[in-house]
């Protein structure tokens, strides 16, 4: 009897979200009205409770500080924390940790922040050497290295957000780490986007530079 061949299927491999953020801000080299749209979420705050909720924000052109020209301002209609381009969470009230997170939670070497998140501990530690200007600093999480960078300025690095975000009641953190006071940048971090074997891995960070 004759065997029916069966050609063999291919299955596609699901690829990962690619995650784009930015935050309230003037920009000098990023363009934000090119990047948002209404189809962004955001992540806000009122009064302790954090949101996820559809992006509601405004562009507005203000005239650079450093120059003659022009440069464009994203601002946020309510205390917005994070926009992003998309979020695989349900909209509303989400899951934080019991540590106080804003944009003067400053992680200063020697820091340490012990929290819980559903259940279980946490210890957000950053570590550095030297004093006005740090070298080698680490931001760990449980004892894992979650941020390195090699020389650090008079920046002042800070936690804007520890909680759930991407929808797998694991922690996820939003830092603000500029390399100087005259930069912006920030890191999202989800425990979704983790390499094998780790907590957590950086799924989008926004760069802009504003110094004179």
């Amino acid at each position: 009897m004759p065997v029916k061949k069966v050609d063999s299927v291919k299955v596609a491999k699901k690829q990962p979200p690619t995650y784009k953020i930015l935050v309230p801000s003037p920009y000098r080299y990023c363009d934000p009205d090119t990047m948002i749209s209404k189809n962004w979420v955001e992540l806000y705050k009122v009064g302790k409770e954090y949101y996820v909720g559809k992006a509601r924000y405004s562009i507005e052109i203000i005239p650079d500080e450093c120059g003659s020209g022009t440069a464009p301002q994203l601002s946020g209609k309510r205390k917005t924390i994070l926009f992003v381009n998309q979020l695989p969470i349900r909209m509303g009230k989400i899951q934080v940790a019991n540590i106080e997170m804003s944009d003067s939670s400053y992680l200063f070497p020697g820091t340490a922040y012990s929290f819980t998140f559903l259940g279980k501990r946490y210890k957000l530690e950053a570590k550095a050497h030297g004093e006005d200007v740090f070298q080698n600093y680490v931001l760990l999480l449980n004892g894992e290295r979650v941020f390195r960078e090699v020389e650090a300025g008079d920046a002042y690095f800070a936690l804007l957000f520890a909680g759930d975000l991407d929808g797998d009641s694991k922690l996820d953190l939003v830092v603000s780490v500029p390399l100087d006071n005259e930069t912006l940048r920030v890191f999202l971090f989800l425990s979704t986007c983790a390499p094998p074997g780790l907590q957590i891995g950086k799924a989008a960070e926004i760069v802009d530079d504003f110094s004179c």
